[in-house]
């Protein structure tokens, strides 16, 4: 089975500059060698490059940027989103996707303050931590595609075989977030994808409010 783990590192950094008011997130998906033979070591796999993308603009739009912002223009939070594979048997995108839910709805921000002198923003240990907001929680269910037939969940086997893939990202409230597909499919086929995805999302969810501190 598929298995991997999550890990959130804060750090302050500049804002960019076509966003100077927000924080940002930086995603990284780490395909190991030991994970399974089919990787290289040396550089980063197109696979895990990939994940790696879908999932930024997937967080960035779950993530409330602006709470990141501690002086605009100058200082933010960057918060880096590492996720290392520890077992992949098929379907590390949904994996990827439900690890990092629970990490960052259990992520706490440290209170700062800044130095007059200097202007420097450091950590204050007497303040209070702050939780970080989410605009919602998404969750991601994978299908292959075999003709005109889904296969939900797929292990590395049927991945080899498959016809492509069809990844729905939904948020709490069952909303479509996102949508990629790598196969030719009708829109029969879509349709009744979507009516498993969000039965099975309604799972996830119920998980991750298991594993989810209290505010």
């Amino acid at each position: 089975s598929t298995r991997v783990i999550a890990g959130i590192k804060g750090k302050f950094a500049e804002p960019t500059i076509n966003n100077p008011n927000s924080g940002f997130l930086i995603p990284n998906v780490i395909l190991p060698m030991t994970c399974n033979t089919k990787y290289k070591p040396g550089f980063p796999s197109d696979k895990g490059i990939a994940m790696s993308n879908k999932l930024e603009t997937l967080l960035t739009d779950a993530t409330d940027l602006m709470e990141l912002c501690l002086i605009p223009g100058k200082v933010a939070w960057v918060l880096y989103l590492d996720v290392v594979c520890i077992n992949d048997d098929g379907n590390v995108m949904d994996a990827a996707v439900l690890a990092l839910s629970a990490a960052l709805n259990n992520t706490w921000l440290p209170a700062t303050k800044i130095i007059e002198e200097t202007g420097r923003v450091v950590l204050d240990p007497d303040g209070g931590k702050k939780r970080l907001e989410l605009n919602f929680i998404p969750i991601s269910v994978t299908l292959s595609v075999f003709d005109d037939k889904t296969l939900p969940d797929p292990t590395e086997d049927e991945e080899d075989i498959e016809d492509g893939t069809i990844t729905c990202c939904l948020d709490n409230e069952n909303n479509i977030r996102a949508l990629w597909s790598s196969a030719i499919i009708t829109d029969d086929v879509i349709s009744a994808a979507l009516v498993y995805v969000k039965k099975r999302a309604s799972v996830l969810l119920s998980v991750l409010k298991k594993v989810s501190k209290p505010s």
